[in-house]
């Protein structure tokens, strides 16, 4: 009993030692700006690409105004817009023969890719589509039993592309 109660006090000592340790520090890190102190207040302003940051300080007091950014970043990956109208595989879940249906605006060519759920084209079609309702029928029941996904990729005259992914659930 001793011997917890000592374990104890002591890792509550060895945890108040840590927590009183640590100390923060205002630290300033600009490409340009300045500081300045006067009296019992200072204060120290960074200008930075796209971002102005101000702290106030005074006896115990520290205040900093945030980043102030004039336009907003973001980073993004362009997606390819959707196939417009009815896109439908039937029957599905399938024992390996299914069709797609798909209808479109225009007379092109066609891309249909068939991609198993580790990312990787497993089956890849080129069809010449006409203007309106189009049918195309596959066959996999060579492949393996699981979930794929159908890539429809549709171009046009101009050579934009719109794509539409659907799932097959193959299943024996």
């Amino acid at each position: 009993m001793k011997q917890k109660l000592s374990v104890v006090l002591f890792a509550l000592l060895f945890m108040s030692g840590i927590l009183h340790s640590q100390t923060l520090s205002p630290t300033v890190v600009s490409s340009s700006g300045g500081y300045f102190t006067s009296g019992s207040s200072s204060l120290s302003f960074t200008v930075a690409e796209m971002t102005m940051v101000q702290t106030f300080t005074t006896a115990g007091n520290i205040l900093t105004q945030g980043f102030q950014q004039p336009e907003v970043l973001t980073v993004s990956i362009p997606e390819t817009p959707s196939v417009s109208g009815d896109v439908s595989i039937y029957p599905n879940p399938t024992s390996g023969n299914f069709t797609l249906s798909y209808v479109c605006n225009e007379s092109n060519a066609t891309t249909i890719s068939l991609y198993n759920l580790v990312g990787q084209v497993v089956l890849t079609k080129t069809v010449s589509q006409v203007a309106g309702l189009n049918t195309v029928n596959f066959d996999i029941s060579d492949f393996s039993q699981g979930i794929y996904m159908l890539e429809l990729t549709l171009k046009n005259v101009k050579g934009e592309k719109k794509a539409t992914y659907q799932k097959i659930n193959l299943v024996y």
